[in-house]
């Protein structure tokens, strides 16, 4: 219950009131005093104020530059996300074996971007990595920009036995006249340095130079004669081999198909000429054997030819088919009067070397991420040899068929460069024995 203030209370309250109104009153000056203020005070504070906003400017510039540095770096950070979606994009394409075509973003990142598809078009395009057993199967195409040196050297041996009867056979064991027995050991020593390069992902061109040192063991005897000695005659020879020039091109991806790579291959004639051996030695009326050998073929050939690569991991298979066409060349005519004064013509005149239709075939394993291993078939299919002289005429039993066997083998050193071993053996009778190829290619530009 609240009471009515009584008469002492009242008072109370009156006295509390006029001590509040006199401290109002004795506080009015103090303000007007504070808000009374010098010139000098004013421009105190003025400056004050002044170093204030500008301490507050720095400090909004400050900000402002931290935050273009932001959005620099959020749109490099979306650059990358657009570069990483594109690779995505283009992954799952390749993989579904379509085609894709980059759209997307105009300016710099579309640009990235179309770089970026062409190095996964080139690295889906690569072919499966085999042991090179020969110029065109085997290794991989030389990337864009990359120069590869390859020394290698060859090693190939072959014998020959043959037996020549030219006399009269009276019954089927006996003979008049001479049976000619001859047996040639050849070995040839092959040098040769080459270079790669690649012109495009898909196009490399290929330039071979090599050294080529020969020696040949012929032993002849003849039977059914009074000599009962054999007869031994050695030749050799040493120089440059014929010059080789070639390109490599593949025609697609190899999703769904094999791989297609087509090859041309121009050799030179810059070997020794075995036709302009056999003319000297004729001319100087030199019996048949002698002491020098070629080192080249004495013509200019092309050989253009498809490769067929199809990987089955971790199986490789391939195949080669191409031909060789040999150009024919005048290797000198000379004439000549008799004592009848009839005109006789000597020499070779035109020589057309036979052309040949040329098969490979094999298959290729992975042992490792180190190493692999080949095997394959070889087989060249020779024609007639024509000599165009007084009268066009082909040379008997000039065709031949050459089948060899070739195991390969491939291992990456600690270094990087693989070391590539090719073994053929011979198959057929035109065949050498065998020949063992050790390469090694060295990136130089990369």
């Amino acid at each position: 219950m609240v009471r009515p203030p009584t008469g002492k209370n009242e008072k109370n309250m009156h006295h509390v009131e006029k001590l509040l109104i006199l401290a109002l009153v004795a506080m009015v000056p103090t303000v007007v005093t504070a808000e009374v203020r010098t010139p000098e005070a004013q421009a105190a504070e003025a400056e004050a104020l002044h170093q204030e906003l500008a301490a507050k400017m720095q400090q909004i510039n400050q900000q402002h530059r931290d935050l273009l540095e932001r959005m620099q770096a959020i749109e490099e950070q979306r650059r990358d996300l657009e570069l990483m979606m594109h690779r995505v994009t283009n992954l799952d394409d390749y993989r579904a074996g379509a085609d894709p075509k980059l759209g997307g973003v105009a300016g710099e990142p579309a640009e990235v971007g179309q770089e970026q598809k062409k190095e996964l078009e080139a690295q889906q395009e690569e072919i499966p990595e085999l042991p090179r057993i020969s110029a065109d199967v085997g290794g991989v195409l030389t990337p864009k920009g990359r120069l590869v040196i390859e020394p290698s050297l060859q090693y190939v041996q072959s014998t020959i036995n043959r037996v020549s009867l030219d006399g009269l056979g009276i019954l089927p064991a006996v003979l008049i006249g001479n049976v000619d027995l001859r047996g040639v050991d050849r070995d040839t020593f092959i040098g040769a340095l080459t270079a790669r390069f690649g012109i495009t992902s898909r196009l490399e061109a290929e330039l071979k130079g090599s050294y080529v040192s020969r020696s040949d063991k012929t032993r002849t005897r003849e039977i059914l004669t009074q000599s009962t000695e054999e007869s031994v005659f050695s030749a050799d020879g040493s120089d440059i081999g014929d010059i080789e020039f070639g390109l490599r091109y593949q025609f697609n991806r190899g999703i769904g198909w094999p791989f297609m790579v087509g090859n041309l291959r121009i050799k030179s004639d810059t070997g020794t000429d075995p036709f302009e051996i056999a003319t000297k030695k004729s001319l100087a009326s030199e019996p048949d054997f002698t002491g020098e050998l070629s080192t080249g073929s004495g013509f200019w050939s092309v050989n253009p030819s498809l490769t067929f690569i199809y990987p089955t991991d971790p199986v490789v298979f391939f195949g080669n088919v191409g031909y060789l066409w040999t150009i024919e060349d005048d290797k000198g005519t000379f004439y000549s009067t008799n004592e009848n004064g009839d005109t006789v013509v000597s020499g070779f005149g035109k020589v057309d070397p036979g052309d040949a239709w040329r098969f490979n075939f094999g298959m290729g394993i992975g042992l490792n991420d180190q190493s692999s291993f080949s095997i394959s078939y070889q087989l060249d299919l020779f024609n007639e040899t024509t000599i165009e002289n007084a009268r066009p005429q082909k040379v008997v039993g000039s065709d031949a068929t050459i089948g060899k066997l070739i195991v390969g083998y491939s291992v990456r050193l600690p270094g990087g460069a693989p070391f590539n071993l090719a073994i053929g053996i011979g198959a057929t009778d035109a065949a050498p024995d065998t020949d063992v190829t050790f390469r090694m290619p060295f990136n130089i530009i990369d």
